[in-house]
Parts: structure tokens; sequence; C-alpha cells
């Protein structure tokens, strides 16, 4: 049987990455013939390891293949690969534009998935919006294979291939931390790449402080950067008996396979969120100057899984598609006016 090839670009955001995890599974489930590579950047690519006839390409855009020269260098080094039947361009960025376009020239059928940029800079104006339920980004991806000739329907999650050697690992990481389940397993994940996601964290010291009293509980708090380890600490320093750092301790599908073993995932509008989404836990994600209706909502959840003002209370939401660090109002209402109480009784609700 003649392997179908299809090239896959995405090299940015992590979320963005993420997203395309649920149609590249269904794809190949749904298509025997298919082989896919996926070419996103190093930190990225192990997100696609393990999937059958699925082999990530690593290509590191800010050093090896940085400028015009590396993408031609770049393309070059895919196309003595192997030959492919159609390029799916799902980023169309300036760095994918330079590569589908050479291999436009060498006669290769291109394919760019629809980002939707008109109607998201509509809804995020600061008057005169226009909103409305767009596209998540999923079903975006999914109509830009539709459009290059494969048609298919997402499959339900979990969308990760993990091997057992992973499992393992993780099964090592908690006996060593003599963590095992006899409560409620909680994440936290807080930290988001922009100012106007993040929801205040003094609020988590009384969201955990609330939640230990209503049941047992442990929260295992999950983030990247010295700053985060830094606030998960001082958690940490408050609630010793209750509050676990992942941060800096696994990688990410190390990360994967505990938080498959959570209870639920509390967080924001991030990577994160999207992780604990597509491996199919409960989760609540707090919302401020993004929304979840311009298309990066958590995929497959409801209303049950979202916490945010209402656009009636703050006309003024979304400011941004992707997140900003200044406030139109200059109080960050959508985040502020957000409390703890109202956090815990939305946990609640989700036991």
């Amino acid at each position: 049987m003649n392997k179908k090839r299809i090239l896959v670009l995405r090299f940015s955001a992590m979320g963005d990455v993420v997203l395309l995890l649920p149609v590249i599974k269904s794809l190949v489930t749904t298509y025997p013939d298919v082989e896919v590579t996926v070419v996103t950047r190093p930190k990225f690519a192990s997100l696609f390891s393990d999937i059958e006839r699925v082999v990530p390409f690593p290509a590191d855009v800010d050093y090896t293949y940085s400028g015009i020269f590396g993408m031609r260098d770049l393309f070059g080094k895919l196309l003595r690969r192997a030959h492919y039947d159609v390029v799916m361009d799902m980023h169309d960025h300036i760095r994918t534009m330079l590569l589908r376009s050479l291999f436009k020239v060498f006669g290769v059928p291109v394919v760019v998935f629809e980002k939707g940029r008109t109607e998201k800079h509509a809804f995020t104006k600061r008057e005169n919006k226009r909103t409305g339920v767009l596209p998540h980004t999923v079903e975006r991806y999914r109509l830009a294979f539709e459009k290059a000739g494969f048609p298919l329907t997402i499959s339900p999650p979990p969308y990760f291939t993990i091997q057992e050697t992973t499992r393992d690992e993780v099964t090592t990481w908690l006996q060593a931390n003599n963590l095992q389940k006899k409560e409620r397993w909680i994440g936290i994940a807080p930290f988001a790449m922009h100012t106007s996601k993040i929801w205040p964290v003094q609020n988590y010291f009384a969201v955990i402080e609330q939640l230990t009293k209503k049941s047992p509980s442990k929260f295992f708090l999950f983030g990247g950067g010295e700053k985060d380890i830094a606030f998960f600490e001082s958690l940490k320093q408050k609630f010793p008996a209750h509050c676990i750092v992942v941060a800096g301790q696994l990688k990410i599908k190390q990360e994967l396979v505990l938080i498959q073993q959570l209870d639920l995932m509390l967080c924001v509008d991030s990577s994160n969120m999207h992780l604990a989404t597509l491996t199919g836990i409960p989760l609540l994600s707090i919302w401020g100057g993004t929304h979840p209706d311009v298309g990066f909502g958590p995929y497959g959840k409801g209303a049950e899984s979202i916490l945010q003002i209402s656009r009636d209370e703050l006309p003024c939401r979304p400011c941004s598609v992707y997140g900003k660090e200044k406030c139109h109002r200059g109080d960050f209402a959508c985040l502020n006016n957000i409390t703890a109480n109202q956090v815990v009784e939305r946990i609640a609700q989700l036991f």
C-alpha cells in the first residue's frame, strides 16, 4: 500500500501546537494509508512522538533555521527527506509562508488553514465589537484537512500516546515523594504568557485553604519559569502538607501522565488548560482579557468548565485574542472581580 505523506507546519505557540493533536490523531486513525510529518519547535516535538505513522520533526527556527537562509536550509532538508503529497500550513506565519512558497515552486500542493484574523479582530475591538461564537481552532485545523481531501471526525480524548516507560517514571517520582492517592488530587496552573490572562495569584491561598477545609486534598502546582516556582514555594510553605511543586520536576510527557491522574485542573487560558482538556479530565478555567468564544476555549468542554465575567457586565471583554499586558480600564476588572469564593463554589459543583 502506497502511503500518502503529509507535511504539517506549526511552530508556535504551545497552545496552538497542542490543539493540532486531536486532528492529527483522528487523521491517522481515519486514514491507515497516511503518514504525517509534523514540523515544530524542538520543545513541542515530543507531543507527537509515539503516535503511529506520525513523525515529529524538531526545527529550531530561532537558531539552526533562523531567517530566510535558515528556512531555505530547512526546506532543503525536508525535501530530501521524502516526497510529500501535500503541505499543510497550520501557522500562516512569515516562516511558514516562505516554506510553503518553496514547496509550491517544486510542484507540491499546499493548503493553508483559515486563521480567521478579520473576525477575531472584530471580536476584540474597543468599540463596535462584532461578537459571536467563532470556530474553535481544532475545527479550523480539521477544515484545512478536509480542504486537502481528508475529511474526518474528531475522535474522543485522550489524544496523547504515552509509553509505559514514561508512566513507570512518574510512578517512581510519586513514590519518591511519598505520594499515594488517598484524597482528591487537584492541579493548579495559574500562569500564562500575558498579564490579562492571569487571575491574581494571591487568591490561590484562599482557594487552597477553603478546599482543604471542605475535603482532604493535595494540590499539584504546574508551571515553568523561576517566578512560577518561587510563587509555588510560597504556597508550599503555607500549606506544606497539601502542595506539591511539579514545575521543573517532570518532562512534558511525564506531566501528562500525572495530569491524567488528577481529579480536576484549576487553570487560566494557557497551554496547561489545553493539555488538561486533551487528557479528558475535568477542569475549571478562569478567563479575563481573552474569551473562549474567539476559538481557544477548552475543547469539547461546556460552560461548566469556564468561569468568567459576562460581557453584559464588562462589554470591553475580550480586549485581545491572545492576551496583552495592559487593560483599557486600568483595573483588570475581568480578573479582579472573580473571587476565591466563586472559584471554590464552581469547583464544588464539578465534584
